[in-house]
């Protein structure tokens, strides 16, 4: 499972995160450490169940180590997910440095996992069966930390490119709209005054 020419790899990632690799989904469906982004690149990691997704231990700190890491394979986190699940799918996202270890909602790594599952052909989808089918799945992120969201991405329009490509990557366009549901800590409201 080497990632990159630092000698960074999946098992130090896990170890980084309190996981090993018999956590992780070996299927061949689901590649073990893809990077896919929407908007900044993050880190997929199927893991096996909810359970062990929730013995995942957030990096203390963003640790120097973790930071290296992540940035040694282009990217600005990892985001795990449960991959027993395709509509309703658990995941925890661990940023690369963002001042807190944990993210209870990220739209933009539940918006790259679910166009990197569309592309894959990985989920069960409610529009047919050729490319262009429309997709609907709910992230749910946040548990672990006592802080649920709930994302619900929709895919529709894949159009693959038709370009070919000695590595096996699946290139296309997709159109991705999101909602979501995600709980506050804390509310302020500011005065015109304070705004200037």
């Amino acid at each position: 499972s080497e990632c990159d020419n630092n000698g960074s790899s999946l098992s130090l990632f896990l170890k980084e995160i309190g996981l090993n690799e018999d956590d992780i989904n070996n299927d061949a469906k689901a590649t073990t450490f893809l990077n896919s982004s929407v908007a900044r690149p993050k880190t997929l990691i199927p893991v096996k169940s909810a359970d062990r997704l929730h013995a995942a231990t957030a990096p203390t700190n963003a640790t120097k180590s973790f930071q290296q890491m992540c940035e040694s394979i282009d990217s600005t986190g990892l985001y795990l997910y449960d991959s027993s699940s395709t509509t309703n799918i658990e995941c925890r996202q661990f940023p690369k440095s963002s001042g807190y270890a944990e993210d209870p909602a990220t739209g933009i790594a539940a918006g790259a996992l679910v166009a990197s599952l569309h592309c894959r052909s990985m989920n069960s989808n409610d529009g047919g069966g050729d490319g262009n089918r429309v997709q609907s799945t709910t992230i749910l992120q946040g548990t672990a930390m006592g802080r649920p969201s709930k994302i619900k991405v929709k895919i529709d329009d894949y159009i693959p490119t038709s370009s070919s490509t000695s590595d096996s990557s699946h290139r296309g366009t997709v159109k991705i709209s999101y909602t979501g549901l995600v709980a506050f800590d804390h509310v302020s409201y500011l005065d015109e005054s304070e705004l200037s």
